[in-house]
């Protein structure tokens, strides 16, 4: 399980998710509005994040 993200923000959409870059490879993220507000493209950033099955 991961449990945390630690890279670059590569975008973020209107519907509250941020495409984050680790060593190469994009993770598609759900945040809440507050924490995608403060995400800004290009920015490094470490997310700690729950892994959700459906």
């Amino acid at each position: 399980m991961i449990g945390s993200l630690r890279g670059s923000v590569l975008e973020r959409t209107e519907d509250s998710t941020a495409l984050i870059e680790v060593a190469g490879v994009g993770y598609v993220v759900s945040v809440t509005p507050r924490t995608l507000a403060e995400l800004e493209p290009g920015s490094p950033v470490f997310v700690y994040v729950h892994h959700h099955i459906r």
